[in-house]
């Protein structure tokens, strides 16, 4: 009871978004691109190739909690990750994304390559130094024996409005990897993609309104949305389908 009373006590005051996911076939994703270009900015991140890389470690506990929770539906529920961006272990980034019904709140924080290396090991250090999510997670990794579960990779290529802070992003090639230990490893993974070939995802992120003429833009009139979890479909094609236990490498 007081691991729930713990975790319970940071939801208050955090900002929520409505985000909306829809599986599209490349094809799709080419023209709701060309008509974005006309109408929304590209991110500052983005290098020349108009897209960066990201790789996420996910993390569960011992029960596996936030991926059943995910099979399950339940209606608020969390995720914890640690990401860098374009293989680069210059700015690693522990986040927590919380979901309630269609709503989703991101918290973060920089951790440096030495903090990575101790959580992987399992070694937690809590101070009055570190970041509040910092510690928060370290508490989690006590209370709940939460440790690595898989990694998930694709290539995205985002665009950004003022407008209800609007954000529009194609994830491409999206794969999972179960090589935990190699989230810094400025190389290819071993991985499988986990959607049917052709297909990708694209998200809409936003604040208290969809602007009409983003809304209309992205329409196909074939979309239709879904529950898509990448932390999901990444745990069900590891090589080793859901019987991978995160255990098994520490």
């Amino acid at each position: 009871m007081m691991c729930a009373i713990i975790f319970n006590m940071f939801n208050k005051d955090r900002h929520y978004r409505h985000e909306y996911k829809y599986i599209e076939p490349e094809v799709r994703l080419l023209t709701a691109e060309l008509r974005l270009n006309a109408v929304m900015k590209k991110d500052s991140h983005v290098s020349d190739k108009g897209y960066y890389s990201i790789r996420s470690l996910y993390f569960d506990d011992y029960d596996d909690s936030f991926l059943y929770e995910n099979i399950s539906g339940v209606d608020e529920r969390e995720k914890w990750r640690i990401r860098i961006y374009d293989r680069s272990s210059s700015f690693i980034s522990l986040e927590r994304k919380s979901r309630k019904s269609d709503l989703i709140s991101k918290d973060s924080c920089e951790i440096d390559a030495d903090t990575f290396d101790n959580i992987m090991k399992g070694k937690m250090d809590i101070k009055d130094g570190n970041p509040p999510l910092l510690n928060e997670f370290y508490i989690g990794m006590r209370t709940r024996l939460i440790r690595p579960a898989v990694i998930v990779e694709y290539e995205r290529t985002p665009f950004i409005a003022k407008d209800g802070n609007t954000r529009v992003t194609f994830d491409r090639n999206i794969r999972s990897s179960s090589e935990l230990d190699a989230l810094l490893a400025d190389r290819e993974l071993a991985s499988r993609p986990v959607l049917a070939h052709g297909q990708n995802l694209l998200e809409v992120k936003f604040d208290g309104f969809l602007p009409d003429h983003i809304a209309h833009t992205i329409e196909t009139g074939y979309m239709r949305r879904e529950t898509f979890s990448k932390y999901y479909l990444a745990r069900k094609f590891t090589f080793t389908g859901l019987t991978l236990h995160q255990y098994n490498h520490i």
